[in-house]
């Protein structure tokens, strides 16, 4: 072979062999996009201690709550006029034995029913005068819910007090208690913690054999899923399925890709109150979810509120992944 033919093979392997390269690299990065870790196990479970009631001296009227980042709120002790600012609050309140205490709660709260007559406020957008004329000695808000909010509303109410019900079981268990401290109902909170630990114990004994894999739907077009960090993906992990949205981040929610719907095949899809367009009902036909008729509505407003009622649909949800009773079922509150 020629010098010029020998140099021209160099060049040309030389050259693939880049293009290989790169080829491997693409294919790598497109394999973690596909399949990321996260996927290869069930969620652990969170820390839901997000804040710790200070002790109190003997006849205090104030309650002091460390939340562990700067941020110290005290509250009145057994306030009298409580605002709620969400419905899953407002039914924890009144599990907690204070709902003749509510002088104002959120639009969307409806129980228990005689919260119905009472004023309607809101903090998104935060209405300070609305809030401020039902005279409250105590607000209750979500400090994740309402973080773009907070300064502007602590600033403008006298006490508030911040819970976090729209994390995980463990976090809503925990603001249960944080506001029992401050409202009462302390033995009702711990009978909330102690009926939790029997319904995931029931869970776990029956738990799948298999993680499989769960999309939940928040809307279709654009296509957004929840991720960690809600509520929702912490359920899922309960029952042991993995969330196939589980790289979207600690958000709880956003876009999710089409395409990833494909290629992660979920065995589940759990579903918003709008029905699976034809678009993608034809497009995820061989989707297992979809294939095998395993697609539950999710929208049940005990399975979306953080509040007591979460344990039956939590149950629910169990029942329903397991095959134990048909998907519509999870639609339906207690």
């Amino acid at each position: 072979m020629s010098r010029v033919g020998r140099t021209t093979l160099i060049l040309t392997a030389g050259l693939l062999l880049v293009f290989l390269g790169a080829v491997w690299v693409r294919l790598s990065s497109l394999e973690g996009r596909l399949y990321p870790a996260c996927l290869d196990r069930v969620a652990s479970a969170p820390d839901g201690a997000f804040a710790r009631v200070l002790p109190a001296e003997d006849g205090a009227s104030t309650l002091r709550v460390d939340y562990g980042d700067g941020v110290i709120l005290e509250v009145p002790r057994s306030p009298q006029r409580i605002a709620s600012t969400l419905p899953g609050v407002t039914e924890m309140i009144a599990y907690l034995g204070a709902v003749d205490r509510l002088v104002a709660v959120s639009p969307w709260c409806d129980t228990p029913e005689s919260v119905n007559a009472l004023r309607r406020v809101t903090v998104q957008p935060f209405d300070a005068e609305g809030l401020l004329a039902a005279a409250p000695d105590l607000v209750v808000i979500d400090r994740r819910l309402h973080r773009r909010d907070l300064a502007l509303i602590r600033s403008r109410v006298p006490a508030v007090l911040m819970l976090e019900t729209s994390r995980s079981l463990d976090h809503l268990v925990y603001s249960m208690e944080v506001l029992a401290a401050a409202v009462g109902g302390e033995d009702q909170a711990a009978a909330f913690r102690a009926e939790r630990d029997a319904v995931v114990a029931a869970i776990v004994a029956d738990a799948p054999p298999d993680a499989l894999g769960v999309l939940v739907v928040g809307q279709w077009d654009p296509l957004y899923a929840l991720g960690p960090g809600s509520l929702l993906d912490d359920l899922l992990r309960i029952c042991g399925y993995r969330n196939i949205a589980c790289d979207l981040g600690t958000d709880a929610s956003g876009t999710f890709s089409e395409e990833l719907v494909l290629a992660r095949a979920p065995a589940w899809i759990l579903r918003p109150e709008q029905p699976l367009p034809e678009r993608l009902a034809e497009r995820w036909k061989r989707v297992p979810a979809l294939r095998d008729g395993r697609l539950a509505p999710a929208y049940a407003d005990d399975l979306m509120r953080g509040g007591p009622r979460i344990l039956g649909a939590l149950a629910r949800l169990h029942a329903v992944l397991r095959g134990h009773v048909p998907p519509a079922v999870l639609g339906a509150a207690k």
